[in-house]
């Protein structure tokens, strides 16, 4: 016969180590372009003192970036983040810029940044689209 008490127990202590694992979306948090806009430009990076500074990072495919992106955006395909990951290093506010609406992959890189342990990840609202929507520049292959 098993007893009760202890198998509540144990069930107890099961579900509230699962319900803390991970990043969800919730954890996210999305910046419109205007906004990069401002963090992105000069004056606005010496607000983090002289070694951290505003990273824009584009998410995308290699070919993707090239054919066209955000001015200031380094390119790190998430397939290739573990061996680009020292170049966020002194990174005060890092954004992520995916394609659209709801990229699967800039969430994705988003939520793995945090996991890792970077503080102040945000994700750009719309990524390129969105950024395109709201007038800013785009750099595009001729």
């Amino acid at each position: 016969m098993v007893k009760p008490l202890p198998t509540f127990v144990l069930f107890s202590l099961l579900s509230m180590w699962g319900c803390n694992a991970g990043i969800s979306d919730k954890d996210l948090v999305f910046v419109a372009p205007s906004d990069v806009s401002l963090l992105m430009s000069t004056e606005a990076t010496k607000l983090f003192g002289p070694e951290l500074r505003t990273v824009l990072i584009d998410c995308r495919e290699t070919a993707r970036y090239k054919k066209a992106h955000i001015p200031n955006a380094t390119s790190i395909p998430f397939g290739h983040l573990d061996l680009k990951l020292y170049e966020l290093d002194n990174a005060g506010v890092i954004i992520i810029a995916g394609d659209t609406y709801n990229d699967a992959v800039a969430l994705a890189m988003s939520k793995t940044l945090m996991e890792i342990g970077f503080k102040n990840v945000k994700t750009l609202r719309g990524g390129l689209a969105g950024w395109e929507d709201a007038g800013e520049p785009v750099i595009t292959k001729e």
